[in-house]
């Protein structure tokens, strides 16, 4: 066999095994990320380094297990290198406008006296922190819905998630919050 005929069988397998799984790997993928949308970045990078290995090695004998292995790998990566965002860091308002207005802008105006802003810095960071402990999806239903501005129907067609799950999402979360923070609350009227 020729080289050249070597690499067009080569070439052949990997188009037919991307054809063949990449349905199923996407699916896959989406269940497992936020957005369809790294969802798809992910699925281009274990594709991109399937080519890349499949080439240079000899065939791959188990090359569905193989991108499975490696799509969990990326989406682990993803999720350890993202870092989660704090609520004092949030912005709000349209991208229309010059400047973002950040939650802390809000809550600790400059002439308000240096107790206020104590408490409103310890209101923040307790309320971040809440936030933090709620599972991802309630988190990013409270967010998108309550900082954010989305309706629960642009969410729910957003995340391809039924509207009622959302709705029971937003629920949970504003009752783990509410019961979270209560003991701020009493603290505070005490």
């Amino acid at each position: 066999m020729s080289v050249d005929t070597l690499h067009e069988s080569k070439n052949k397998e990997i188009d037919t095994t991307v054809h063949k799984e990449q349905g199923k790997l996407l699916s896959f993928i989406n269940t497992r990320m936020p957005s369809a949308e790294d969802a798809e970045d992910i699925l281009q990078d274990v594709f991109y380094e399937f080519v890349e290995t499949a080439r240079e090695a000899e065939p791959l004998e188990k090359a569905v297990a193989w991108l499975y292995r490696v799509a969990r790998n990326k989406i682990t990566d993803w999720y350890r290198k993202r870092k989660p965002e704090r609520f004092e860091n949030r912005s709000v308002g349209n991208e229309e406008e010059d400047e973002p207005l950040f939650l802390t802008d809000i809550l600790a105006s400059l002439d308000r006296p240096a107790d206020d802003q104590m408490l409103l810095k310890a209101i923040s960071e307790e309320l971040s922190d809440a936030l933090g402990m709620l599972p991802d999806k309630q988190r990013e239903v409270f967010v998108l819905h309550e900082l954010e501005g989305f309706s629960l129907q642009q969410i729910a067609d957003r995340t391809q998630t039924p509207l009622k799950t959302v709705i029971s999402r937003k629920h949970y979360a504003v009752q783990f919050l509410r019961e979270h923070l209560r003991g701020l609350y009493d603290e505070l009227l005490s």
